[in-house]
């Protein structure tokens, strides 16, 4: 469960983001805080929980669990938001845990920017151990996308299209601007067809008088 509420609405917003930026592709399964089950070493049955995960090459479907046994694949991308109390867990057993199931890249993230300097981190797997991704931009090979850390926030960037994706709240925004402009975009053609239909009214007056006149005429010259 989201530890607080930043914790819970940067969880919404990664989950409705990837969820969109994927939403064409039937076997990329994007999902978060259920339970990934999977076999240790011993073949033990054990349970793992990670916030963010991305898994390719599976069916895109509502699952109450993701089980290994199951989908034959693990997830090629986790995200973890970390904080003081799960820091060491998310740093230590899980990366280990992460990294034998074959999670191909691994991201943690401080919302508070207390517990962990960079805030933002990223590993990607190389000969089973992970590597530090370096930069302050860090390029998920396998999503196609960017983790920035900017103005205290993690987002998500589309380098091709070179824009973030947004958030609940910009997508509201963006949703009000278009509904408004397709409103001023209505009326505005509502006054077209108004001034069209009155000057088309005022030709047909102007018609008629000169019918009026013609007629006048012919009477006048008999």
């Amino acid at each position: 469960m989201a530890e607080t509420d930043r914790h819970r609405l940067l969880m919404i917003y990664l989950l409705i983001a990837l969820e969109e930026f994927f939403r064409k592709e039937p076997s990329i399964y994007v999902s978060g805080n259920i339970f990934i089950y999977y076999r240790d070493e011993s073949k033990v049955r054990k349970s793992i929980s990670p916030d963010i995960f991305v898994a390719r090459g599976v069916k895109k479907k509502d699952r109450r669990i993701y089980n290994l046994d199951v989908e034959r694949k693990a997830p090629e991308v986790i995200i973890e938001l970390t904080s003081a109390e799960t820091k060491t867990e998310d740093l230590g057993n899980k990366r280990v845990i992460y990294a034998s199931l074959g999670v191909k890249e691994y991201f943690l993230y401080d919302p508070y920017n207390e517990t962990m300097q960079p805030a933002l981190r990223g590993f990607r797997l190389e000969n089973g151990d992970y590597m530090p991704i370096v930069g302050t931009r860090l390029r998920s090979k396998v999503l196609g996308l960017e983790l920035r850390h900017e103005n205290g926030e993690l987002r998500l960037y589309d380098p091709k299209t070179e824009e973030y994706l947004r958030t609940h709240a910009e997508s509201e925004e963006e949703l009000r601007r278009t509904q408004k402009r397709v409103a001023q975009e209505l009326r505005a053609r509502q006054r077209a067809v108004a001034k069209v239909a009155e000057l088309e009214a005022e030709n047909a007056r102007l018609r008629e008088e000169l019918a009026k006149l013609r007629v006048n005429r012919r009477n006048g010259n008999h």
